[in-house]
């Protein structure tokens, strides 16, 4: 079997039932200060169920079939395939390079249980995503019967400013977001990812929220402490003024 028909639909692996939390995906995408980039879909396996994960595949859910209009759209230049190993898990993945994010995202498309669209407003992008298996009609039997502990789906938005997101943002051109694979395949809720993004480049010092709360919260207590003191004080002071004073 050719390994370009070796890839599967990484959002309705039926084999998920062998692998449970040997899996990994990802979905990345880089934007470019021109807005080109790439965007990149990847499953990692790990290597000792990887020969059983390959005999399993279903005919038909081969990833290229489910981006074959964003492969086939004149914004998308170049398609590259690749297999590796890493950390412990074989790699299969497919990128595509994008001359124009905007244009190729301008209505919203549809990749399995996946909606992707990108507004504009000015010099500011807007990226959603929609994950919703129960409105793709895509369903796995006995889904509720697997243990997906440790598997996860990884979308990741790389542009050279992100300004606004209801991910993770480890730094000022990165967005990211980590979804439990139960939460994802079973399907009980749609999942919305959201980001806004520029393609100047950020003039300044990011401070990830993750690095800065910690401070803030400190601040807010040592504040509270000091007030508490400040009262204690006051009040140690009335007191003793209030305490009649005998003179000899």
């Amino acid at each position: 079997m050719k390994r370009r028909n070796r890839i599967l639909l990484i959002f309705a692996l039926t084999m998920l039932f062998f692998l449970s939390g040997c899996v990994s995906l990802v979905q990345e995408i880089t934007v470019a200060d021109d807005g080109s980039g790439t965007l990149l879909f990847a499953i990692g396996v790990d290597s000792a169920s990887y020969p059983q994960f390959v005999e399993r595949i279903p005919e038909g859910y081969q990833l290229e079939n489910f981006l074959a209009t964003l492969i086939q759209d004149e914004s998308t230049t170049n398609v590259q395939q690749d297999q590796y190993e890493s950390d412990g898990k074989v790699w299969e993945s497919i990128q595509l390079e994008v001359s124009n994010f905007s244009q190729l995202f301008a209505e919203d498309r549809r990749i399995g249980p996946l909606i992707i669209s990108l507004d504009q407003d000015e010099d500011e992008y807007f990226f959603y995503q929609t994950m919703d298996m129960e409105g793709a009609n895509i369903q796995i039997p006995g889904i509720n019967l697997v243990n997906f502990a440790g598997a996860a789906y990884i979308v990741r938005l790389s542009a050279p400013q992100i300004t606004n997101t209801n991910g993770v943002q480890p730094s000022v051109d990165v967005s990211e977001w980590e979804i439990p694979l139960e939460d994802f395949l079973r399907g009980d809720e749609a999942i919305y990812l959201q980001a806004a993004y520029k393609l100047e480049p950020y003039d300044g010092v990011f401070i990830p929220w993750e690095v800065f709360f910690p401070y803030v919260v400190i601040g807010f207590l040592s504040l509270g402490i000091l007030s508490i003191f400040a009262v204690i004080i006051l009040n140690s002071r009335k007191k003793n003024d209030d305490i009649p004073k005998i003179k000899f």
